[in-house]
């Protein structure tokens, strides 16, 4: 344990927290001869290396770690913990309080510190009142500092009982908030409860435990632990349960791993499990169906509400007349598929709209617009999708404002507890792309939507499915009791489209394509040629389109290990669209950097930006304190990111596939390499190419694409949503019966 002072930040990643830093210490004879990088008389000062290295000047800080030789900068201290002491000097007072108060900035805490000297905390601990004789210290803001003071306390002794977990302040906080009052005493007392926060599994919580607080290999503690693990980790594959054998095997797998076959015994899985099932309801079961709560109740709410709109039979009314004028107004006419999907709509209080690209799904849309407007013209409509790209595109083709389902529901965040709120009002709920929308959300949106009302869900069901777990859509139609339409008639317009016709043959296994201007390939080798190919290539297009980003899409199925995927690609293309000038402001964090005039992309959804929302940077300023700040524009909206925010920005010259749904751009880019091989699947290869509007260009091996179309294999996911709902509907219609005489 080393007591020393922060004296400067070398690096930091905002993506991770790694941090390099400089600290001084008087404590001499804790470091090595060859780790001393100045001697400044009674002070050393040395390297560590960590994450989310504390950063207060002036400040007492206890680092504990190793001390390890590292071959480009020499001995380091590697951190494996840290606390933060209370100061005791004028100086270090004045920066605690501003670094880690709230309402407290480096003017106010001097003036703080300047009136009570070094019985600043004596006051803020017994007599804060007293700091109402500042002047600009409100009643208000007197309990935001009380708050945020007492909760300074809670984490500084939060992080001292985390510190073999190596966690980040950022973390701890989440930690607290997540545990309330009883963090410390819970974790003291059980490790392993840290597997509920998102960040840390059990694969590293584990080893910690075992270490630190001496658990056996056959503790209930674990074995629940690693049993909630296999179940995390099957949710990330889009399962919302294993079988219990399952879960038994891998937990059983998970557990032995290092101690030898058989150390944890499989009646100690079963037993874990069971108290997880029935008495601590962490678990749920459906026979031999082993779900995480959460995810058992989202399937329920949605299959519940479902139900009950659909019990609405009684709204049902005749649109004959009204179609026939409505189609004269527009200047249409529609396929009999098209009329169907139309006259269901208003049949059903819920139906499916599916079809791929120029089957008329918009048209359609616009159709039921028009018609509702004349059958209900006091009633509202809500249009909503499940991101921010295909809210747009949804509003832009129907020509009326829609909303993200997030936006529309009031969802701030990736909440995991379904919230319990108001019905929306509208009569008539049109949601697009719901093929992305996992079973949370669609549970929350069927349980908003009030009975009576219509609900109305678009998509093409040959897509991929949703990054979450689940497989809403396709579940629905597999259900046999929602009415679907599912249209099949290309139109003119899609008949002169080779990017049309060749997804519909990518569709139904034809390796045979067409190409021509608008859809071509490059053979490529392997993916460093696919790489320059693809950089030339996208050099070419964004001449063409006078050097506007938007205008161009570089798609891959991987993000990593290899030159063709996202984020390879990314640092690539960033030199060709925007590559760096001694004018250009520039902020390099870890391995990214970022440039004013990059093209970014949010991957988490926020109040104002939705998850795959993309943007552009408009500027990187320098703060009075030192800290820089990122401001990106999201069409109308601009928003400023601080360093610890930008782990939730991208690059987006190249995104995956799977981000790329409810998107559409002129001229879209795709790899197809043997490399891929796992990704070599029809509807990965069907979604990046139903993406493009003008021109495809596929870059690598026609034996790999051949494989692509072939592979039918979507992944089948763990759901029972189908089944479910049709065990639903059937109990409504029993309680609906009356009783006989």
């Amino acid at each position: 344990m080393i007591v020393c002072q922060h004296e400067r930040q070398n690096y930091k990643n905002p993506g991770n927290g790694y941090t390099v830093a400089v600290y001084r210490t008087r404590e001499r004879n804790k470091i090595p001869a060859p780790a001393i990088k100045a001697d400044k008389g009674n002070w050393v000062s040395f390297t560590a290396v960590g994450m989310e290295l504390p950063g207060l000047e002036h400040v007492d800080i206890e680092l504990e770690g190793t001390w390890e030789d590292r071959e480009r900068f020499g001995k380091q201290l590697k951190v494996e913990g840290f606390r933060v002491l209370l100061p005791k000097t004028r100086q270090g007072i004045s920066s605690y309080l501003s670094s880690m108060v709230k309402g407290i900035g480096p003017v106010l805490a001097e003036t703080i510190v300047n009136r009570f000297g070094e019985n600043t905390f004596g006051v803020l601990d017994r007599e804060p009142e007293r700091l109402l004789e500042i002047k600009g210290i409100t009643e208000a803001k007197l309990e935001t500092i009380r708050e945020s003071y007492g909760a300074s306390g809670e984490i500084r002794e939060l992080m001292a009982c985390l510190a073999p977990y190596r966690v980040t302040p950022k973390k701890a906080e989440k930690i607290k908030e997540h545990f309330g009052l009883e963090a410390v005493s819970l974790i003291r007392r059980n490790p392993y409860r840290l597997c509920e926060i998102k960040g840390f599994g059990f694969l590293t919580v584990d080893p910690i435990a075992r270490a630190s607080a001496g658990f056996a290999p056959e503790a209930p503690e674990r074995v629940k632990a690693a049993v909630w693990y296999v179940l995390e980790e099957a949710q990330k594959e889009g399962h919302l349960y294993l079988d219990s054998g399952t879960v038994i095997q891998k937990a059983e797998q998970l557990l032995n791993k290092g101690f030898g076959r058989g150390r944890v015994e499989r009646s100690a899985v079963i037993r874990a499990g069971n108290e997880m099932v029935l008495k601590e309801r962490a678990l749920q079961a459906d026979g031999n169906a082993i779900f995480l709560s959460r995810n058992r109740e989202a399937e329920q709410t949605a299959a519940r509400n479902l139900a009950r709109l659909l019990r609405e039979s009684k709204h049902g009314f005749d649109v004959e007349r009204e179609l026939e004028e409505v189609q004269a107004e527009l200047g249409i006419v529609l396929a009999e598929k098209q009329k169907e999907a139309v006259r269901m709509v208003f049949r059903s209080q819920v139906s499916i709209i599916t079809g791929g690209p120029g089957k008329g799904k918009t048209t359609v849309l616009g159709v039921i617009l028009k018609l509702f407007e004349r059958k209900e013209p006091e009633k509202q409509v809500l249009l909503c999708a499940p991101t921010g790209r295909a809210r747009k595109r949804l509003s832009e083709s129907t020509g009326y404002p829609a909303l993200t389902i997030h936006k529309a529901l009031y969802l701030t965040g990736e909440d995991e507890a379904l919230p319990d709120d108001e019905a929306l009002e509208e009569d008539l709920v049109i949601a697009d792309e719901f093929t992305m929308a996992d079973m949370w959300l669609a549970g929350i949106l069927f349980s908003r939507i009030k009975s009576g009302a219509r609900l109305v869900l678009v998509g093409d069901v040959d897509q991929l499915p949703s990054v979450g777990p689940g497989s809403v859509f396709k579940e629905m139609i597999d259900s046999g009791v929602i009415p679907f339409t599912v249209l099949d008639v290309f139109f003119r317009q899609a008949k002169d489209s080779r990017i049309i016709l060749n997804a519909d043959l990518i569709n139904r296994n034809q390796r045979a394509l067409l190409f021509g201007e608008d859809f071509q390939f490059h053979k490529a080798e392997d993916d460093k040629e696919a790489a320059q190919i693809i950089a030339g290539l996208y050099e070419k297009e964004l001449r063409n389109f006078g050097g506007n980003g938007d205008m161009v899409q570089v798609l891959s199925p991987l993000r990593v290990n290899t030159e063709a995927g996202v984020n390879a690609l990314n640092r690539r293309l960033q030199e060709i669209a925007n590559p760096g000038t001694l004018d250009k402001g520039e902020w390099r964090c870890g391995s990214i950097t970022y440039r004013t005039g990059d093209k970014v992309m949010q991957t988490q959804n926020t109040e104002e930006i939705s998850n795959g929302d993309i943007g552009l940077v408009t500027g990187i300023a320098i703060q009075p304190d030192g800290g820089r700040e990122m401001s990106v524009c999201f069409g109308e909206v601009e928003r400023k990111y601080q360093e610890e925010e930008l782990a939730v920005l991208d690059h987006a010259y190249a995104t995956s596939i799977h981000k790329s749904q409810g998107g559409e751009y002129p001229v879209v880019i795709i790899p197809v390499l043997k490399c891929f091989y796992p990704m070599l699947k029809r509807n990965v290869y069907y979604t990046g190419v139903t993406r493009a509007k003008i021109r495809v260009h596929l870059v690598g091996s026609r034996q790999a694409l051949a494989i692509a179309i072939s592979n039918t294999d979507a992944g089948k996911r763990n759901t029972l949503l189908a089944l479910r709902l049709q065990k639903e509907m059937e109990r409504q219609r029993l309680e609906a019966v009356p009783p006989a005489a």
